[in-house]
């Protein structure tokens, strides 16, 4: 009795019927209970991918000077000029760029924090305009990780939530796989209805972008664990040979102090940079905050972000020689590690194109909440019509 192949069948298929159950208990209720922080989250990092636009946007008229002179000031010089028109700033790093036309860009707080970018005329060491866009960013970008406001908690929460949302790309999909393939199944899998009803439009809105998005949104919510989870971030350093918390590693780079010596001129480190490779488009160089700091680091890349670096290498100078200090290779392989998966995560890989690209994925990302919470919400209201009648 016990080898009746019909009840063999019937055992297999309650057991397959179990697994769908639970699969759709998973995907509802994991669903509910992390969509706002889903939601918060997306909408957070669609504002974010536009940063770096948003802020030159809003200085257009900066971003240029009127007149190219012969002689351009040292950045020695513009930081003099710029602390004497803003003496309750200190500036903390400043990006330079290789058309002379440029103002450069200078980033600078103050003690109640208060970022701001401002950008100066290389010529005449005049403080063109200033922006709060930065401080706004960086806010965006806090509550973007939870820290902002609920601190350590908060990182957690968001954490929490995103490993739920990738669970939930996983249950998505297999609800969403058509038990038969056919014409109807296909269609219905793979397009919206048009003129159909809400209930029917929002189902689709769920499913069928929903289906399209898996990949990219597989894509972003990987590698934001990867920057937030300490254990995923170390192995990823691990697989691909890296030092895990390079840029911190980066501080440990540097000569010892010796106040009897004296600091080298910025503007051949600058001009250096920019001659070792002609596709490098933009110079960034932190600004040491007291003389104890015997290192600085410096970026040369084709676009330079408040987080991503398009087609960039990151260097550490010697304040004394002006020369580069060698980086160790898994120090400079945890830095590509850490710069690549940012750049994936934000959408700072093919210029407009990936940040378009990123938009269209944190757009689904956001409405998948919501047009979830109204398919259960509408399906709540029609059982409790059936029990009225």
């Amino acid at each position: 009795m016990t080898n009746n192949p019909i009840k063999r069948t019937e055992k297999k298929v309650k057991q397959k019927s179990q697994w769908s159950k639970l699969n759709h208990w998973l995907h509802l209720w994991l669903g509910l209970s992390s969509g706002i922080i889903v939601f918060i989250v997306s909408l957070t990092g669609i504002l974010f991918i536009f940063c770096d636009d948003i802020i030159d946007g809003l200085a257009s008229d900066a971003l240029y000077v009127k007149e190219v002179k012969e002689q351009r000031l040292t950045p020695e010089e513009i930081l003099k000029a710029f602390k004497k028109q803003h003496p309750d700033r200190k500036a903390s790093y400043f990006i330079t760029y290789r058309d002379p036309k440029r103002s450069v860009k200078l980033a600078s707080s103050t003690k109640e924090r208060d970022l701001q970018f401002s950008w100066v005329d290389p010529y005449t060491g005049k403080v063109l305009t200033s922006g709060k866009a930065y401080d706004f960013f960086y806010v965006v970008a806090h509550v973007h990780s939870g820290e902002m406001p609920f601190g350590k908690t908060g990182n957690l929460i968001v954490e929490i939530s995103v490993w739920i949302f990738l669970i939930e790309l996983i249950t998505g999909i297999i609800l969403w796989w058509p038990k038969k393939w056919n014409r109807s199944t296909r269609l219905q899998s793979f397009t919206i209805k048009k003129n159909a009803s809400f209930k029917r439009l929002n189902y689709d809105l769920h499913n069928v972008p929903g289906f399209y998005n898996l990949l990219p949104a597989l894509l972003i919510t990987i590698t934001g664990l990867i920057i937030v989870n300490k254990t995923l971030n170390k192995t990823t350093h691990k697989i691909f040979d890296g030092f895990p918390r390079s840029y911190a590693a980066m501080r440990d780079i540097k000569p010892e102090y010796d106040s009897t010596k004296t600091f080298a001129a910025l503007n051949p480190i600058v001009e250096r940079l920019f001659l070792k490779d002609a596709a490098v488009e933009q110079v960034k160089l932190s600004i040491a905050a007291k003389d104890s700091i015997t290192s600085l680091s410096a970026v040369a890349a084709k676009d330079i972000g408040l987080k991503g670096v398009q087609n960039g290498k990151t260097f550490a100078i010697n304040r004394y020689t002006g020369q580069e200090i060698e980086i160790p290779v898994k120090v400079m392989n945890g830095l590509y590690i850490d710069e690549t998966t940012m750049n994936l995560h934000i959408g700072f890989w093919a210029g407009w194109l990936g940040k378009i690209f990123t938009l269209l994925v944190g757009l689904v990302c956001m409405f998948l909440p919501i047009t979830g919470f109204l398919i259960w919400y509408g399906r709540q209201n029609k059982k409790k019509k059936t029990s009225l009648t």
